[in-house]
């Protein structure tokens, strides 16, 4: 009798640990791109999109049909016509590069004036996925960025997983002239005022 209760206390304590087991073990987490992922200076994206699964570019031009097709018209408006300007990995140009970590630094070329007031999408590539992050009327201080793929890609363990390529994608939006200030009607009178002054003090010298 006493084999009998040991037996049946100890494949209940059996199931007890498979249970308990499969409570404990962590869900995988669902990946979505944040506008922290990418940061000049702490200047964080405007908006993002994705995961997608693929490639951004290549055959069919993926993100920039996808972007063509109003991705950000919430943000930037409709019928925005956007262009490819560069790949990390492509060795003939350089208007943006990359290393190849899961977290790190990006860097647009040419001078901070060329940006300043563009609108541009910049698209991590992380194992077999991308996400695409919008920098609109871009007013950085600086042309380097930190990037972390961790909205991109994770592998079995929730860690995200190294960068392919990023890429460079600009709206071809006419540039929006700078504010004129107007002066306020207050100042407008005291322009007046010290105008007819002047006229005055000459009329009187002129005598």
């Amino acid at each position: 009798m006493q084999r009998k209760f040991s037996y049946i206390s100890a494949s209940a304590l059996l199931v007890t640990g498979i249970a308990c087991t499969a409570i404990a073990a962590p869900a995988q987490a669902t990946v979505s791109c944040s506008v922290g992922n990418i940061t000049f200076g702490g200047i964080s994206a405007t908006a993002c999109q994705g995961p997608f699964s693929g490639n951004d570019t290549g055959s069919g031009n993926p993100l920039e049909t996808q972007l063509d097709g109003g991705l950000f018209s919430s943000v930037v408006g409709s019928n925005v016509d956007w262009s490819l300007l560069g790949k990390s990995d492509d060795p003939n140009q350089s208007l943006i590069t990359a290393g190849s970590s899961s977290n790190g630094t990006l860097t647009l070329g040419g001078q901070l004036s060329d940006w300043l007031g563009k609108t541009f999408v910049i698209s991590l590539k992380a194992s077999n996925s991308y996400s695409a992050y919008l920098f609109q009327n871009f007013q950085g201080t600086s042309l380097q960025a930190i990037y972390n793929t961790i909205g991109v890609s994770q592998n079995g363990q929730g860690k995200a997983q190294g960068l392919s390529h990023a890429s460079l994608f600009v709206a071809n939006l006419p540039q929006t002239p700078p504010p004129t200030s107007v002066p306020e009607p207050a100042s407008l009178i005291g322009l007046g005022l010290v105008a007819t002054g002047m006229f005055k003090i000459r009329r009187h010298r002129s005598i």
